[in-house]
């Protein structure tokens, strides 16, 4: 039994215009400068340890990865952590990005966190 859950986008959206709520987005460097929610925080294996220690165990989690699955695992990785609220986000980037009103970041500018995030 997973003590995450795994939601739709428009369930996601829906907790995202609350208070309380982080965006993980866990694709690659590259992906994620590609195009991501600016809402979104790069999930990688730099800030994992970082994010599971200074997050508070009630902060709402969606995770998100390319297509949805390995999402699931790193929802469950918060939720073994003791976090109550982690979700794994269905269809992941791909459904996000083709969602209606969708808001992307631009792809990073030289020196930006994104560009940074790659070395």
């Amino acid at each position: 039994m997973s003590d995450y859950q795994r939601i739709s986008v428009e369930q996601a959206q829906r907790l995202l215009a609350t208070e309380n709520t982080m965006l993980l987005d866990m694709r690659d460097a590259r992906a994620y400068c590609q195009g991501h929610d600016p809402r979104a925080t790069r999930l990688s294996e730099l800030n994992l340890r970082t994010l599971l220690k200074s997050t508070p165990n009630h902060v709402h989690l969606i995770i998100c990865c390319e297509h949805g699955h390995a999402s699931r695992d790193m929802a469950q990785l918060f939720s073994d952590f003791g976090f109550i609220n982690c979700y794994s986000l269905n269809g992941g980037y791909e459904a996000w990005k083709d969602r209606p009103q969708r808001a992307h970041a631009s792809p990073c500018a030289y020196n930006s966190p994104c560009t940074l995030a790659m070395e």
